[in-house]
């Protein structure tokens, strides 16, 4: 009987043994199968650009070549710098993008870049705008263009984030930029909450003569003021709907708000706002009685993701001690 019995359990651990090597390559088997599966299924991909033309992808595009100004930003924030770019030195002064594009070629003017200097990068794809649309057939030649919208990425910085990511095979990162953003911002708006009260006005200025009101179209407006994708502060209710410019500097006299952030080039703010202080229209302001004019760099209004957040830390830094 006790013979019995040993031989019973060691058929039984025998059996077992046998169960989980069994196991072992089914799991391994799954495991491939899904890695297959996801390459599979990223590529190739097919994109319809703003054009409508379906462009296959074969595999990951490695050298992309930028022609406007907001890609390489969105191309940073990915982890993916460009090969090449138009308005390099400019972008290369931009806060966020400083050192970041010191290895990358310069391609000209945005408008009229250098096809030589494009075809030498030897780029997998081209990332272009419809302001390009005169040049399409000379840069089909050197690589495939993708087109897209600039409204439409100007003004929603999510939308150009996730676009380009598509192109790259870089979703996941784009969400998890997206998701810190998003965070960030909720933590602004909660931090803000005391002053929501108090108007805001965003004034844009390049040459410190001709002054911007910046309106609905500009993605710094929707940071400050929308309320579910910005700060939910409140605007200078004498302006509304796009951008306002004044004919004469006298005009900036009808801007009541309680607090005025300056946007231009930083590194000539001594010379701008002493030419400011001497101006008796810029010293009647309210938020010059009040001392509150904070100056940004024009930094925060290329809209890409890192304008947002450059724009957002300088928003929440200036106003948070109130």
């Amino acid at each position: 009987m006790l013979k019995i019995k040993g031989l019973l359990i060691s058929l039984l651990l025998f059996a077992g043994i046998l169960a989980g090597c069994n196991e072992t390559p089914a799991k391994n088997k799954d495991s491939t199968t899904e890695a297959v599966n996801v390459d599979a299924t990223d590529w190739p991909r097919t994109f319809k650009d703003a054009l409508g033309k379906e462009i296959v992808i074969e595999e990951k595009p490695e050298k992309i070549v930028s022609l406007w100004y907001f890609y390489p930003e969105i191309l940073v924030a990915l982890g993916e710098p460009p090969a090449a770019t138009t308005e390099k030195e400019y972008l290369s002064s931009l806060a966020y993008l400083q050192g970041k594009l010191d290895s990358i070629e310069e391609l000209g003017d945005k408008l009229s870049p250098s096809i030589e200097k494009i075809l030498s990068t030897k780029p997998d794809y081209i990332l272009a705008t419809e302001h390009h649309e005169k040049l399409y057939d000379s840069l089909e030649k050197v690589a495939p263009v993708i087109t897209l919208n600039f409204k439409d990425i100007y003004e929603n910085w999510q939308y150009g984030l996730r676009t380009v990511a598509e192109i790259l095979g870089k979703e996941d990162e784009a969400e998890n930029v997206i998701d810190k953003m998003m965070k960030e911002i909720t933590t602004g708006r909660e931090a803000l909450k005391s002053i929501q009260g108090e108007s805001i006005a965003l004034i844009l200025s390049w040459d410190g003569k001709t002054f911007n009101v910046l309106g609905e179209e500009n993605p710094v407006y929707t940071l400050a003021f929308d309320k579910e994708m910005g700060l939910g502060l409140t605007p200078d209710d004498t302006f509304k709907g796009t951008n306002n410019e004044f004919t004469s500097f006298e005009g900036i006299s009808t801007v009541q708000a309680d607090h005025i952030f300056l946007i231009g080039d930083i590194t000539k703010k001594e010379e701008l706002m002493n030419d400011l202080k001497q101006s008796n229209v810029w010293n009647n302001l309210n938020a010059v009685k009040k001392g509150n004019i904070y100056l940004m760099d024009s930094s925060a209004i290329t809209g890409g993701p890192l304008a947002i957040e450059y724009a957002l830390q300088n928003i929440t830094n200036a106003l948070h001690k109130f």
